[in-house]
């Protein structure tokens, strides 16, 4: 498996700006990733109001590379978008995965 990680710093966004962001990625974004082949979970952090962070699993680096060109192009066009930036960019192969039901304990 592959993972993308995306690590904006966002200036001058508040909790409002920030949930409002987070209703779009749902409504918007998440729909058109899990349609990449190979895709497997998606989450989003948000680390004090300073940082947003997406953390993307994919089979294969095919699905991840897809996923970073679809996030450029959602967040070109949210209108966030002036005061996001550009992301740093971690990718790489998954080495330990391991996931639990819910409610399984």
């Amino acid at each position: 498996m592959y993972a993308i990680i995306r690590r904006y710093t966002p200036k001058g966004v508040d909790q409002t700006a920030i949930n409002e962001f987070k209703n779009r990625i749902e409504d918007k974004f998440l729909p058109v990733t899990q349609e990449i082949r190979g895709f497997h979970s998606y989450y989003v952090l948000n680390v004090g109001n300073k940082e947003i962070l997406s953390i993307s699993v994919f089979e294969d680096k095919t699905g991840a590379s897809e996923s970073v060109r679809r996030a450029a192009e959602f967040v070109k066009n949210d209108p966030l978008k002036d005061r996001l930036g550009t992301p740093e960019i971690l990718e790489g192969e998954l080495l330990v995965s391991k996931e639990i039901p819910v409610g399984a304990h």
